[in-house]
């Protein structure tokens, strides 16, 4: 028998092939598509997408190439937009601004973490920004602020711990102690509402811990509060009494009456001088201190309770600035001096009323 011979297969031939084989199976339906998309999780090339196609059973045509990509890139737009598109079902709209973009044209991202995590942490850090814009803090060893919150109003404190490490220094001083200070700070977990919000964190320099709405007496705003002012070097003294608020000012007291009548009286002497034409309540920080500086004057504890000051907001800004309380009485230009370390309104009020004194007095002399 003559032996058999292969001929080889020209080019025509293959392509032909190639076409037989992507006519080969059965049309895909567009829900057929979209599972395989789904099924696959997209694809990089057309080749990929052929592939899959003949692996189904499906022709794998132009048209059905292209077109099983275009349900590819349905499904990875769908599944990018899905927050848009829900927030677009249920309101009909989406709020402007909500997809806001960063400087950078960047999508601005929620921070990591889980929703009470994320809570959880502007909690802390809210308590902690007030405990260092009103106490003393940072030793040469370093520091720390430590958040907790109660639940019961009795355990509401604010503790400073002092402690040493010999790891600061080095060279010459290498092995010499450092002070640290560690402020553990307990307050409410509904401290931001209970009182932040209602601007209470901060009065008089004091930060107040705590803060319960009592009966107003007519237009004066009393609350049972507890508070902390600043001590002795990072000494942190907590004192639990009433805040009573009229308008922007307020008073701090042992008692309900006592705040209350404080901080009416506050009002009434705050009113006269602050109709002055060219009123020293308006200006700056610097130009009050230029604009009495010089002066032989002497400013008492009695000044800062006649023009309205509580003895707890007296006694917290004389220890930042490091007068004595007990001495009683300090030179203008000590006082301007703290005064411009710590501007408070209540000192710029007693300054004020002892310029008044002074002239009421020697207007006296001369009469």
């Amino acid at each position: 028998m003559p032996s058999s011979t292969t001929l080889p297969l020209s080019a025509t031939s293959c392509t032909d092939t190639a076409v037989v084989l992507r006519k080969r199976g059965k049309t895909p339906t567009a829900v057929n598509l979209l599972k395989l998309a789904k099924t696959a999780g997209g694809f990089n090339t057309k080749k990929e997408a052929r592939e899959s196609l003949q692996n189904a059973g499906f022709i794998a045509t132009t048209v059905v190439v292209e077109a099983l990509l275009k349900a590819a890139c349905k499904i990875e737009v769908a599944h990018r937009n899905r927050v848009h598109n829900v927030i677009l079902q249920r309101l009909g709209h989406v709020p402007k601004g909500l997809f806001a973009l960063a400087a950078d044209g960047k999508p601005v991202l929620l921070p990591k973490g889980i929703p009470s995590t994320r809570l959880a942490a502007v909690r802390v850090k809210a308590v902690a920004m007030v405990a260092r814009s009103t106490m003393r803090y940072g030793a040469a060893g370093g520091h720390t602020i430590r958040v907790a919150f109660a639940l019961d109003a009795s355990k509401v404190s604010y503790t400073v711990t002092m402690d040493q490490n010999r790891d600061t220094y080095a060279g010459a001083y290498k092995g010499w102690s450092a002070n640290e200070d560690h402020h553990r700070i307990t307050v409410p977990q509904d401290w931001r509402l209970r009182v932040e919000r209602k601007g209470l964190a901060t009065l008089g320099g004091m930060m107040t811990l705590d803060a319960h709405p009592l009966m107003p007496d007519g237009n004066v705003l009393v609350y049972a509060a507890t508070w902390a002012r600043q001590g002795r070097g990072y000494d942190v003294k907590v004192d639990r009494g009433y805040i009573a608020m009229l308008g922007s000012e307020h008073f701090h007291a042992d008692t309900a009456q006592a705040a209350i009548k404080g901080v009416r009286r506050k009002v009434k002497s705050v009113g006269a001088p602050a109709r002055m034409t060219a009123s020293p309540y308006a200006l700056t920080v610097d130009a009050f201190v230029k604009r009495f500086a010089g002066r032989n004057l002497t400013v008492s504890v009695s000044d800062a309770h006649e023009s309205g000051a509580c003895d707890f907001g007296i006694r917290s800004w004389c220890e930042f600035v490091g007068l004595d309380y007990d001495d009683g009485e300090a030179s203008l230009e000590l006082v301007l001096q703290g005064f411009r370390a710590r501007p408070q309104e209540e000192v710029r009020r007693a300054v004020l009323y002892a310029v008044r004194r002074q002239r009421a007095e020697l207007k006296g002399l001369v009469g």
